[in-house]
């Protein structure tokens, strides 16, 4: 039957990658829309919480319970996969503390990468430099990653990355509470985010975004500074590349090619570059039009419609993005032109 459809997991779906969305629209408009940096990569530093999700998952999840570590790959694909399973269905406390494992490193890493990458990049007069080794540092990583088995199995993929609520017996509590996390997280991660704009040193990201000769020239280390952003802008997307594995239970190379980074920027030029209410807009109504298309696309293929509707997207979010640099470059949501009170606190000291 067309479109039958069960609403409530579809919603909790959606409210489970609208969070995930949203923290990687977060950490995009923060190196971007405030700090001025064009990170071209960023599908990178989400595919790095991935791919740690892959290892803590296989090495560290059965040290964990008492087991000795299975080569996830090769003959002891079965034995390791069951192993991850049992641990996660039996023994929720360790489940729960490998995942918070999994989120500590894999932000670590994540700014680790993040400032490494930028260290040279950020020292060239045109930050745009920085932008193309980003995306081509994307692609060799992921390359590496595809070729290299043991991480997570090569360009088979890894399976049985469980999300820590896993153990609950009802599936639809579990994606629940997971959904809830998620979105606890992103809502931490916006008020993080809101809290550095409105600082005096959010103040001067946009100093360095709108001239960084000025700010140099005021004594401000603007490569030093540009990396700390990378760092914490890094540091969320790899957060948000561990919830997108584990809500899908599955760890892929090909799912953090370039069009994940262009779905990024989509999200935040859509909702309005430097504001970070406007990339929470962003992500959600594209994270609408992405469940939409998907939604569509299945049903189709169950009427026997012989058209790959899924690439429909890639030319809808083309579309967007082209007519919002065209006609409206300010996002829906334009970025306030006062976002503290250093403004009326000047102008009271004045009187």
């Amino acid at each position: 039957m067309l479109f039958n459809i069960d609403l409530l997991a579809t919603a909790i779906a959606l409210l489970t990658f609208f969070g995930i969305s949203a923290l990687m629209a977060l950490s995009l408009n923060l190196e971007y829309g405030i700090a001025g940096i064009p990170n071209f990569g960023q599908a990178l530093f989400v595919s790095l919480g991935a791919y740690t999700a892959g290892w803590t998952y296989t090495r560290l999840l059965p040290l964990l319970a008492g087991n000795a570590a299975i080569p996830p790959c090769g003959s002891t694909l079965g034995q390791a996969l069951q192993l991850r399973s049992v641990i996660m269905k039996t023994l929720p406390v360790v489940g729960l503390a490998n995942f918070a494992i999994t989120l500590v490193i894999a932000m670590v890493i994540g700014g680790i990468v993040g400032y490494l990458a930028s260290y040279p990049a950020l020292r060239l007069r045109e930050e745009w430099y920085l932008g193309l080794v980003l995306l081509v540092g994307s692609e060799i990583v992921r390359i590496i990653v595809r070729g290299y088995a043991p991480l997570i199995c090569g360009n088979n993929g890894l399976s049985g990355i469980a999300q820590p609520f896993h153990w609950i017996g009802n599936s639809t509590l579990s994606s629940l509470l997971f959904a809830v996390l998620v979105l606890t997280m992103a809502g931490l991660a916006y008020l993080y985010c809101e809290r550095l704009v409105r600082s005096p040193y959010g103040r001067l990201l946009k100093a360095m975004r709108e001239n960084d000769q000025v700010a140099a020239s005021l004594g401000k280390n603007v490569a030093r500074i540009r990396g700390q952003v990378m760092v914490i802008g890094s540091a969320i997307a790899a957060l948000a590349g561990v919830f997108f594995v584990v809500n899908s239970g599955y760890a892929s190379t090909n799912d953090y090619v370039v069009a994940l980074t262009l779905d990024m920027w989509v999200m935040v030029v859509l909702g309005g570059l430097g504001n970070n209410r406007g990339a929470l807009l962003g992500a959600l109504l594209i994270t609408l039009l992405d469940r939409a298309t998907a939604i569509t696309a299945i049903q189709l293929n169950t009427l026997g419609v012989n058209w790959e509707f899924n690439y429909v997207r890639y030319i809808l979010f083309g579309i967007i993005l082209l007519l919002m640099l065209r006609y409206r470059p300010q996002g829906l949501l334009p970025e306030p032109t006062q976002t503290t009170q250093a403004h009326e606190a000047l102008q009271a000291s004045s009187q």
